[in-house]
């Protein structure tokens, strides 16, 4: 099996031994992170079909890459420290 391509410059310790990316020094947080991450997706497709919905039932069109701004904002807060 090929090793997955790195950048040249990438910071030693980023991948492990199985070649995923690590961002945590607990590799639980990483699998956390990405089962939040998960969560978030499917939540933004239903917020995207009710967006649709809505549409169809002819409710003024909205902005939907202001709600998503929003949506990511509210996602990332607790990481930027907002």
């Amino acid at each position: 099996m090929s090793e997955t391509p790195r950048p040249d410059d990438t910071p030693p310790g980023l991948y492990d031994e199985t070649g995923n990316a690590r961002f945590f020094a607990e590799p639980a947080m990483d699998r956390f992170v990405a089962v939040v991450m998960n969560m978030a997706q499917e939540m933004w497709v239903q917020e995207e079909r009710l967006l649709a919905l809505e549409e169809a039932e002819g409710s003024a069109p909205v902005d939907r890459e202001a709600k998503l701004k929003a949506f990511i904002d509210r996602l990332f807060a607790p990481i930027r420290g907002a």
